[in-house]
């Protein structure tokens, strides 16, 4: 079998990306400070900010297919300096080593590349992000492009899921909402939230593809934090009255108001679906169900 390379593979989506390869991929996952064990899928220690570290690893294993999900998110309490070390640095440390072996790279990126004041965004235009993250993320797909390798960007939104552990999209609001905390939930902020299934079988799809550049990867049904937040505590049988509608204008703070995506691309490329959270919820039943930890 081909050998596929998973940066920051105890993740979330990486954990779900080596789930679903390992059947038809020699699967070699990477840790920074969490190792997990997925039966089948070798696991390697790797900082992504040691620009030798990454091109020895890459040079000794000579994957095919490189996915780069390593990454600091917002939830992490990174500052500018971490965003900008892991995320843009680190990314052209990994696209550069996949040029090197001529390795195809499927590298993760993010709606908040965009302003938020367009909405419905295509792959053509252009990144104008706000936020610290939203810059590193922006800055992180150049060096993909520099680096020359056969690589596509996959923007994609929201990721939520709960098995075999809860997104941080979905934790921190069932916490807080077992806690008895309010939620204040933004009423006009928009995304595309995704189920972390569907992304990370588009992208074990996109890894036999021919298909390079940017494409966006989203769930089908545009919903604002509070709608999306409503339906997460409704599906875990929490009370709904825990979340409270605010808004983004009246919060002071910078964050894109709309930053939805136009998967049209996507969806005339790929077999796999990317249902709506509405449409993905209806299959899955109650949430507090025991259904199978990978349905």
């Amino acid at each position: 079998m081909r050998r596929l390379l998973i940066t920051g593979g105890s993740g979330y989506l990486g954990t779900w990306v080596a789930l679903l390869a390992r059947d038809g991929w020699d699967v070699t996952a990477t840790y920074f400070s969490h190792p997990t064990d997925i039966p089948g899928v070798a696991w390697r220690r790797l900082d992504v900010r040691d620009a030798g570290a990454v091109a020895a690893l890459v040079e000794e294993l000579r994957p095919a297919v490189i996915v780069h999900t390593a990454a600091v998110n917002p939830g992490h309490s990174a500052d500018d300096h971490d965003f900008m070390a892991v995320n843009r640095d680190g990314s052209g440390h990994v696209a550069r080593a996949a040029a090197a072996v001529a390795a195809r790279l499927i590298h993760i990126s993010t709606d908040v590349v965009f302003d938020g004041r367009k909405g419905n965004y295509n792959e053509d235009d252009p990144p104008s992000p706000l936020t610290p993250y939203g810059r590193s993320k922006a800055q992180a797909e150049e060096e993909v492009r520099k680096a020359g390798a056969e690589a596509v960007i996959v923007r994609t939104s929201l990721i939520y899921g709960w098995r075999p552990r809860l997104a941080r999209q979905v934790r921190w609001i069932v916490e807080a909402a077992q806690a008895g905390e309010r939620l204040r939930l933004f009423s006009d902020e928009l995304r595309c939230p995704i189920w972390v299934r569907s992304l990370a079988a588009a992208v074990v799809e996109l890894a036999t593809l021919d298909y390079t550049g940017v494409l966006h990867v989203a769930g089908a049904q545009t919903l604002s934090r509070y709608e999306f937040g409503l339906r997460l505590l409704r599906h875990h049988g929490l009370p709904p009255t825990a979340a409270v509608p605010v808004s983004v204008r009246d919060s002071g703070l910078v964050r894109p108001p709309d930053c939805t995506l136009d998967c049209r691309r996507a969806r005339s490329l790929l077999r796999t679906r990317l249902p709506g959270v509405d449409e993905v919820l209806r299959s899955l039943g109650d949430g507090r169900s025991g259904r199978p930890p990978y349905a």
